[in-house]
């Protein structure tokens, strides 16, 4: 078929669609999208093992992650729960969201995408917190649109403008539409033939719940009804990573959230993350972080570069 001919076709069923249009009740009054503003310096990235994905240690960054299961199942644990994604479903991180990867039973076969970027207005994707949601054909169209534009922003080179924020405003407002419909899709489903992350579960919640005080081996283990010794094993073979490396990540992370989002000060924040003085908790930030906690803050106030 020619181009001109193609152009013809579309042009008859724009028409046959705009006589389905109805009279508008206001006219200056239109339809509310679900995002306002567009995902700003998005990325895109394939895993296809878990070389860059068990690190030792739970992530923490400022922007979104989106993952999309492409091929082979896994568990991310994110602040006391655990979730399981699937071939063809997706998990939205926020920003400064303790996360980590679990143990794949077979990192040589995975495909995950993940979109990473950052968004001027967080509480538009809320919908999306903590749920794993399945990707139809549609979501997956689109997701396939940003991974193609995001490509030709490669090839064209840095300074250039191009549709990938657009495209992945879109993926991103399918996927809220249909949420709001069908509050938590799904919820994190633990995998029978894997790791059993899921088994720790109890854990991690106790973890959480407790992360303002100090935190006892005895009680740690009752929670999951091991030995200390077994607990400990179990759980360094479970998500290879220690389990008192893991708590003191997880109190760091709390620490970041909460020096970008409240106004309390740094001991206050050394004490609601279970550090028994404010010269502990700024060695033990500065140690994973990489700055002190002042200058976190003040880097997220724009005072530092």
């Amino acid at each position: 078929m020619t181009e001109a001919g193609s152009d013809h076709i579309e042009l008859q069923a724009c028409q046959v669609l705009a006589k389905r249009l109805p009279e508008p009740r206001d006219l200056f009054v239109g339809v509310r999208g679900f995002l306002t503003t567009l995902p700003v310096n998005p990325l895109q990235f394939h895993r296809h093992s878990d070389r860059h994905l068990n690190m030792g240690a739970p992530f923490l960054h400022h922007r979104f992650v989106f993952v999309a299961c492409l091929r082979e199942p896994g568990s991310i644990v994110m602040e006391g729960n655990v979730f399981h994604i699937e071939s063809g479903q997706g998990l939205l991180i926020f920003p400064y969201q303790s996360h980590y990867y679990a143990r794949l039973e077979h990192p040589e076969r995975i495909s995950w995408l993940f979109t990473t970027f950052e968004f001027e207005a967080p509480e538009k994707l809320e919908l999306l917190r903590n749920t794993p949601f399945s990707l139809n054909v549609q979501d997956l169209r689109r997701l396939r649109q940003v991974t193609e534009s995001y490509l030709e922003s490669r090839q064209d080179g840095e300074g250039m403008t191009h549709d990938m924020p657009l495209e992945l405003a879109l993926f991103l407002s399918g996927v809220l539409r249909r949420q709001g419909h069908q509050r938590n899709i799904l919820t994190g489903k633990t995998n029978p033939d894997g790791l059993q992350v899921q088994f720790f579960r109890p854990l991690f919640a106790y973890i959480n719940q407790h992360l303002d005080g100090s935190l006892q081996m005895g009680d740690l283990a009752k929670c999951v009804h091991l030995s200390p010794s077994r607990l400990r094993a179990r759980f360094k073979h479970t998500l290879g990573i220690g389990l008192g490396e893991f708590i003191r990540h997880t109190r760091i992370h709390r620490a970041c959230g909460l020096l970008s989002s409240t106004d309390l000060n740094v001991t206050q924040v050394s004490e609601k993350c279970g550090f028994n003085s404010v010269y502990a908790f700024s060695r033990t930030f500065r140690s994973i972080v990489g700055i002190p906690p002042t200058a976190f803050r003040s880097k997220l106030d724009g005072k530092l570069e």
